[in-house]
């Protein structure tokens, strides 16, 4: 079996991509927070960045892997790719309801914690006193 290394979109084994694609995406995901945290930038910003580079990579895929690339298909190549951020839009609107409910309960386990660490280190400066 190929390594995720060796997996490309064309391979037969669903699973091998699916996973493959989860193991590399969450690694790419974790360096590019390290990256806005490092440079102290937006959720927003990073967003605008990383869908330029998708847009310019998928140009690039297509003029390498496509044996006699031309403006047609990379436009028709293009068309798909608007199609597929498309799709993918689509879907995340379904589940919009259960990651804002998700997210405004990590915000507020956060902001619990935050207060506790608060707390206590304001009690123990009052005891130093």
């Amino acid at each position: 079996m190929a390594g995720p290394d060796e997996i490309n979109q064309g391979d037969e084994s669903d699973e091998a991509y699916d996973a493959a694609f989860e193991t590399h995406r969450a690694a790419l995901y974790e360096q590019l927070l390290t990256y806005a945290d490092e440079h102290d930038l937006s959720d927003g910003f990073i967003a605008d960045l990383v869908s330029d580079l998708g847009l310019s990579l998928r140009m690039v895929a297509y003029a390498a892997e496509t044996e006699k690339p031309s403006v047609g298909g990379l436009r028709l190549d293009l068309d798909r790719y608007a199609r597929e951020l498309g799709e993918a839009v689509r879907d995340a609107k379904k589940y919009a309801a259960d990651f804002i409910a998700e997210a405004k309960a990590t915000r507020e386990r956060e902001e619990a914690d935050g207060d506790e660490e608060g707390d206590s280190a304001e009690g123990e400066g009052e005891s130093r006193q």
